[in-house]
């Protein structure tokens, strides 16, 4: 595995992990999720691997939101990280990989995300109509209007201090609360990760903003995700089967992996096993 550096149309840089770079056919760059990361989540690492047994490339492709605070050399200066993470960046940064698998000379590219991630491979490919993926991948999708109960009250303390930040033109301090116990946000990350309409295009459970952006991705995809995973409400097979529903293309692969959450823990092996049998198809 090689340590890459991408560097964005913002001048932001952002660290990737390259397995495979002998390779020249195929690249699978899948995207991590909120605060993800190649160290966090060992199924990322285990996927690398897996993939290079099979001569495939693969690149994790760390976006602005992946860590909770990167401090990077960049031309621009600014930090990334969940706490400065602003959603429509994500554009951006996809397309630097994209850009750096192309300049590889790959045949074939697959673009996947996990989580947080699938929203933005959608955004990704609904703005740019790119015809330099071949496939694409949604690995563990979320609806991210659904909210769990301690989300809902801590998102309600953080938005009346992002909100008084925003007064005092303060949006790029970091709020001093934790969102659900778990994450710092500045103001103006939060303030975006709440009004930010952009990242609802999976609404599988409030379909007000509807599938648009999903409904416009011509090229197969794979939805897989763990039957324990708490974001499918008890119901996974029918949480991937309303993606599926909503997709332009009919063709897609829908795969739930038993005895598994969110990160298939114990289970990355079956996950990579999903995943190489969809690229070689």
């Amino acid at each position: 595995m090689k340590i890459i550096e991408v560097i964005t149309k913002r001048k932001d840089t952002l660290l990737g992990c390259w397995y495979g770079e002998q390779y020249r056919d195929t690249c699978v760059i899948i995207t991590n999720g909120t605060g993800g990361n190649i160290f966090e989540n060992r199924f990322l690492r285990v996927l690398g691997d897996e993939l290079e047994k099979e001569n495939i490339s693969y690149i994790c492709a760390h976006n602005s939101g992946a860590f909770q605070i990167i401090d990077l050399p960049s031309e621009n200066h600014n930090r990334s990280g969940l706490t400065f993470e602003v959603f429509d960046n994500c554009e951006e940064d996809l397309q630097a990989y994209v850009d750096f698998a192309k300049a590889q000379g790959y045949k074939k590219i697959i673009l996947g995300g996990h989580s947080y991630g699938c929203n933005k491979v959608i955004y990704y490919l609904y703005k740019t109509n790119s015809k330099d993926i071949n496939k694409y991948i949604l690995i563990s999708p979320t609806d991210t209007e659904e909210r769990t109960d301690g989300e809902r009250i801590s998102a309600d303390k953080i938005q009346e201090v992002a909100n008084e930040y925003k007064k005092q033109n303060k949006l790029d301090e970091i709020i001093p609360i934790l969102y659900d116990e778990y994450n710092f946000y500045t103001a103006k990350s939060f303030i975006d990760a709440i009004e930010n309409e952009n990242h609802h295009n999976l609404p599988i459970y409030n379909n007000k903003n509807g599938f648009n952006q999903l409904q416009t991705i011509n090229i197969k995809g794979l939805f897989v995700m763990g039957q324990k995973d708490g974001f499918a409400k008890q119901n996974t097979q029918k949480h991937l089967e309303t993606i599926n529903q909503y997709s332009k293309n009919k063709d897609n692969v829908i795969k739930v992996i038993e005895n598994t959450g969110h990160t298939f823990r114990n289970n990355e092996i079956e996950l990579s096993k999903t995943i190489i049998d969809f690229v070689k198809m």
